[in-house]
Parts: structure tokens; sequence; C-alpha cells
């Protein structure tokens, strides 16, 4: 297969080779201006390819309106940043705070100082984009809110800051920024952890989307902690210590964590040994934890935190198998099929999840979760997408044959296997025979309008009067798509199947 042009257009952008860019845009020119996307001029590494890629269209009005809100700046390339501004791209406050633009910043407050407070994306201030210390000094000096909250994820600058730019984060702190737990562990700042854990032990529980100190996403409708994006999604400070390096902080907290919390940190780390060994100790803990402990399981099985060993230890130490995380209601083998992780999906299967929960918001089994993000979302294409559908179809899964085919070779190699196996899949390949001996002798209305779906979307006139006559309703919406039959004869492409129809009222 040829290369995908969006990909050939970054790679040239990353490495800086003008020709390269050229020539994908004279065979791609629509890739310049992408709609409702960053406009590639902003991922230039140099003013000469920004120029060049001004030169072949690209629109500058578009950067402006891009980066107004502060998302995305931080990429930019501030040489770049200025270049562009100079060719007419508008510039907010909050971009010019993530682009760390801070000539253009000392213009704008020294005009309105207002603006220091100004709401940017997800009701930022300006100070939670700033690109380096000298921004954030700046608007410090200006009388900028150290601590102040976002809308969305009513996290402070700090919190905002402390993936990209830590010492950004450190600087905060130093000018009365509240600090936490996670910060501490970030910077590796034994002292601050000291003073945090002396002040109050239980911060040492803190998870990053428990509780509403670090709120998952959905509480209160809302997107959770930003250290959900900035840290790590699920994860225990102990955990971000080790994430950043900080191996001997790590050790210092995790001594000084309670007996839950070191077993969870030991079971979400997968270090089997340490976790099995204070279940040992202590019978009965499992069954202690609470609600939103045991929820662990199903969250590393998703997308975030997928981990294999630690939800293979988890099961060995008796977590439910079923229990949802609580945000949402998604089971663990939800979240597995989601993914596509087709070993963790076989994990759970053997261990007796079963096939035919549906979520409470979606009302999908994980099936259906597998087949929207293959087809629809497509945020795993590593995923074995395949394989999964074997596994929870040979488990038993509910599925519908009208989904066939559904356009993904692999998935549409495992269905068709077993289209002879249901009334509706067995009329989708013309198989009169089969149809009538899988819809048995008491036939409904219902079943031979789903049969008589199957037989239009394949294109087979005759089997369609033959079970229009035999009780099918012609203009009876079915399947998971709630389409009529003659949605789906117009799918099959066959003009006689859709006469028939029509003929018989549809």
């Amino acid at each position: 297969m040829p290369d995908d042009p969006h990909n050939l257009l970054y790679r040239a952008l990353e490495s800086d080779d003008i020709s390269s860019v050229e020539a994908v845009v004279r065979e791609h020119p629509k890739l310049l201006n992408p709609a409702n996307a960053r406009p590639p001029v902003t991922a230039a590494h140099s003013v000469a390819m920004a120029e060049r890629l001004l030169s072949l269209g690209a629109e500058v009005e578009a950067v402006g309106k891009w980066w107004a809100s502060g998302f995305g700046t931080r990429k930019v390339e501030p040489a770049v940043a200025e270049f562009l501004v100079g060719s007419g791209a508008s510039l907010t406050v909050h971009a010019a705070a993530g682009l760390g633009l801070v000539d253009r910043l000392v213009e704008m407050l020294d005009a309105d100082l207002s603006l220091i407070d100004a709401k940017g994306g997800d009701g930022c201030t300006p100070l939670h984009f700033s690109r380096d210390s000298a921004t954030a000094g700046l608007l410090l000096a200006r009388g900028a809110r150290v601590d102040a909250r976002d809308e969305d994820h009513e996290s402070t600058p700090a919190q905002w800051l402390i993936g990209d730019a830590p010492e950004v984060s450190r600087l905060l702190l130093e000018h009365g920024a509240t600090p936490d737990i996670f910060l501490a562990a970030a910077l590796g700042d034994r002292a601050l952890a000291e003073k945090l854990i002396a002040a109050d032990r239980g911060c040492l529980a803190h998870r990053i989307g428990k509780g509403p100190e670090f709120p998952p996403i959905g509480y209160k409708r809302r997107g959770g902690t930003i250290y959900q994006w900035t840290l790590a999604f699920n994860s225990y400070p102990h955990q971000v210590a080790l994430l950043k390096g900080h191996r001997a902080l790590f050790e210092y907290l995790f001594e000084n964590s309670d007996t839950t919390t070191r077993f969870l940190v030991s079971c979400v780390l997968a270090h089997r040994g340490e976790a099995e060994a204070i279940a040992a100790r202590n019978p009965g803990l499992v069954a202690s934890l609470s609600s939103v402990d045991l929820e662990l399981l199903a969250r590393y099985c998703w997308e975030t935190n997928l981990n294999y060993d630690a939800v293979k230890l988890m099961l060995d130490l008796g977590f439910p198998l079923t229990h949802p995380e609580t945000s949402h209601g998604y089971t663990p083998l939800h979240n597995a099929a989601w993914a596509g992780a087709a070993d963790l999906v076989e994990l759970l299967l053997q261990r007796g999840h079963p096939v035919d929960i549906v979520d409470p918001g979606y009302q999908s089994t994980p099936l259906g979760y597998a087949m929207h993000d293959c087809l629809v979302e497509k945020r795993h294409p590593e995923g074995e997408f395949a394989r999964v559908f074997q596994l929870l179809l040979d488990a038993g899964s509910p599925w519908n044959a009208l989904c066939y085919p559904t356009g993904d070779a692999g998935i549409d190699e495992v269905l068709r296997a077993r289209l002879h196996l249901k009334f509706e899949g067995a009329a989708l390949l013309g198989d009169e025979a089969a149809v009538f001996r899988l819809l048995g002798e008491n036939l409904s209305a219902e079943d031979l309008t789903k049969a008589l779906a199957g037989a239009a979307k394949g294109g087979h006139a005759a089997l369609c009067r033959r079970l229009i006559e035999a009780g099918a309703l012609v203009n009876k919406a079915v399947g998971g798509d709630e389409n009529t039959p003659l949605a789906y004869a117009l799918k099959s492409g066959s003009s006689e199947t859709i006469e028939i129809l029509k003929r018989y009222g549809a």
C-alpha cells in the first residue's frame, strides 16, 4: 500500500526537507489547509520551511484560529511562531503565552491588563499555557493568580505544566502554588514529599482518577484532573516517581504507605512477589477493598493503562472478574475488546468473563465495542481485532449477521465462516433451505423480517419473495442499524430485489 500522504508530509516537515514537502503538497494540495486540524505550517522546524509553505498556499488566517485557545502552542517553534505572527496570523494572549512570545505578551498586557485572567481553552488563564519560566515570571509579575483553576479539569497551572515544563511548575511552587504529592513525585522532591506526608499521610493513597481530589473523566460531567494527560492515567504518586526516574523517592513513598496502598501499588506495577506477600500476610485484604479500588482491574484493561501482567496478577489475587470502572460502567472485557487487546480478552474469557454484558451508557456488548473502535474510532490500528472477534464469538457472544460485511478484511473472514449458523446470515448467502431450517416451524414475523433483511442485503430476489409470502414485513426496521429491508436491498445493488420489495409495498 502507498504511504499515507499526511504521514509523508509530517515526516518531511520533521526532517525539514523542503523539496520533499513540495513534492507531497503538489500532489495533495488540500493537506496544506486541513479543516479543524493543526495547520501543517505550524509544524515547520524552520522559518525557511514556514515561508515556503505560505508561498505554496498555506493560509495564515487558519493558524491564528488554530492556536487561539492556547492548545498545541508548545508544539510550535518560537521563531516560526514569530514569523507567522509577522505574516498576519492573529495572536491571543493564551497563544502568546504558549508560544513564549514574551515581547508580544508585554504589549498585550500593557494595552489591557485584564487579559491576565482571560479565559482560553477549557477556561484556562494564560498562566496555564506558559511555555517557559520567563513567560510564567512575566505573568506572575503582572498579577496572574498562581492557583487559578481551569473550568474543565479544575486544575492549576502547576498541574497543567508538570508534564512538559516541570521547571515552570517548580517556579510556580516557589511563588506559592499549592503543592500536592504528585507534583513532589514528578519533580523528585523528597523534602516536599516529606512535608506533605507529615501534614496528611493519607496523600500517599491518592490516585490520579480517584475521588474528588484528583477525579476521573466524567466527574461532575467534566474532564477530570489534568494529571490524566500531563502525568499518567490511574496512577499513584509512587508510579509517577518511577515514571520520572526517581527510584529513591519511590522507595520512600512505598515504605511510608499503608498496607492497602502498598498492595494496590504492587498490583498495578505487576510486582507479583510483593503483592502476593502482602496478601498472604493480610487474609481478606482483597475482600475489604472499596469499589473504587476494585475498579483498577477494569482500568488496567483500558487503552490508557493496558497491562496484561497487572491484570493477571489482580485476577490471581481474587479481584472480582466483572467489576466495572465507576465512571462509565465499562467492564474489563469491554475495555480490552475496545483496544483490540486479544491477549487480555483471551485471559478474561479463560477466567469466565461473560460476553453478553451490555454497558449502561451505550447498551453494547464487548463485541460491539471492538467493532466500533475498529471500524469507526480507529484508535488502535495495532489492535488484533480479528482475533478478538474470533475469541468473543467462540465464547458465545451475541452478534448480528446483518453487520456483514464490515469492511475490515480480518473481521469479515471471521464472520463469513459463521454466516451459515444464523438464519439472517444464511439468507445473506442465499441458502433458502438453511434459512427455513434455522427459522424452525414456529415462524415469527420478527425473525422472518430479519431473514428478509439478510436476503435483501445479499440481493436474493426469489428468497425475498418467499420470505414475504411467509409473513415477513417489508417496512419494519431491523438489525443494529435499524434499517428496513429496502435499505438493505439498496446496499446490494440488485435492481431485481429492490423491485420485488417495492412490489410488495416497500
